[in-house]
């Protein structure tokens, strides 16, 4: 018997929270007289920040550690899932987990009956809609938290690693229970609380979960990826040239953004700073000196919005809140003023503001914008 835990992350940004996550659910399973063992994919590079990534934990209380480590070990993805972890739950909008293959559903592993925890401040019925539809039930817990965004090097210790351990616990016990979470996390400095958030999180996911029925969700509307056979590759290959203020257009950024930026027009002086700044060239020059945006190569890093010498000219936004890519600036020639309407009710609530160090994050509330 084989227990299987994806946990999807954002790369780069939640690679270390997300192999803490891995790692300690092993350990953990140590206590329970069970074996395992966790290992990760991508995520390791600049160029990767914030594209999906996973990590994966493997656990067993039948199998030898070499014999898990050989069913297992040499996969690069799995084929189910009974718990899956989504850290950002802007992820929910689809995923490109190999470089750029497809968008693909965060809960395309979970399988019948198991479980999808996402850290998140929307309810269930506004998660719900944007996962693909199953032909099985399972079940959705919904983890009350900000996105614990850090880095590669540094680790935010805002409990998030301790509560996400909790809720594991409270979906699927046959992994690992909550007294061996709560034992495993008093061993550590301010075990105390580290404990009690654990528990905190177990008794909210045990109250808390929704059953997913197979009418729920969405028919997934990004077609399947077909990778091409070992035949079917280019005896060699070229890599062409980014134009200067270009972008590539082999390398999508869509899903690697947690917010995306909504531009108002009629405040816009052309300075240009935008399309001069965009590391990822998703900014392109239309008729008047403005600047459109496209947002399959956004990557959501904010830097417009930073460098705009303009009050709520260029605005961050939750990509939650929108439903599609559309050209911003196709729609304000269309319609100016239901444009702007448009961009008020999006930027009327702001995400919250999260301090650039590591450490302990201060409690942060969504606000509306004054």
């Amino acid at each position: 018997m084989i227990k299987r835990v994806e946990i999807n992350y954002r790369g780069v940004f939640q690679k270390t929270l997300g192999r803490k996550i891995g790692g300690d659910l092993v350990l953990i399973a140590r206590r329970l007289d069970k074996v395992g063992f966790s290992n990760g994919r991508y995520s390791d590079a600049p160029e990767r920040n914030g594209l999906p990534s996973k990590y994966f934990t493997f656990i067993s209380s039948t199998m030898t550690e070499a014999e898990l480590e050989a069913e297992c070990g040499g996969k690069l993805d799995i084929d189910a899932a009974d718990v899956t972890v989504v850290l950002d739950d802007t992820l929910l909008a689809g995923v490109e987990p190999w470089a750029w293959h497809g968008i693909r559903p965060v809960n395309e592993k979970t399988q019948a009956g198991g479980a999808l925890i996402v850290v998140s401040r929307h309810a269930p019925d506004d998660l719900v809609p944007r996962l693909e539809r199953k032909p099985y039930t399972y079940h959705l817990a919904v983890l009350a938290g900000e996105t614990s965004l850090s880095g590669m090097w540094v680790f935010r210790d805002d409990l998030t690693h301790e509560r996400v351990l909790g809720a594991i616990a409270a979906v699927d016990p046959s992994i690992v229970t909550i007294e061996a979470v709560e034992q495993h996390l008093l061993t550590r400095a301010d075990g105390t609380a580290r404990a009690a958030a654990a528990r905190a999180a177990y008794d909210e996911v045990t109250t808390g979960t929704t059953t997913v029925q197979p009418t729920d969700g969405r028919v997934w509307p990004f077609e399947a990826p077909s990778l091409p056979s070992w035949q079917g590759f280019r005896e060699a290959a070229t890599v062409v040239a980014v134009p200067r203020q270009g972008r590539n257009v082999t390398f999508p950024r869509g899903t690697s953004k947690t917010e995306r930026p909504v531009v108002r027009f009629d405040l816009c002086t052309k300075c240009t700073l935008c399309w001069l700044d965009c590391p990822d060239g998703a900014f392109d020059p239309v008729a008047g000196g403005h600047y459109d945006v496209d947002y399959a190569y956004c990557s959501g890093c904010g830097k417009c919005a930073e460098v705009c010498p303009v009050k709520d000219c260029i605005v961050m936004v939750d990509e939650l809140r929108f439903d599609d890519t559309v050209s911003p600036w196709a729609a304000y020639q269309r319609d100016a003023p239901a444009y702007l309407a448009w961009a008020e009710e999006k930027t009327s609530v702001r995400p919250p503001e999260r301090p650039h160090v590591s450490g302990r994050m201060a409690p942060v509330t969504t606000s509306s914008r004054s």
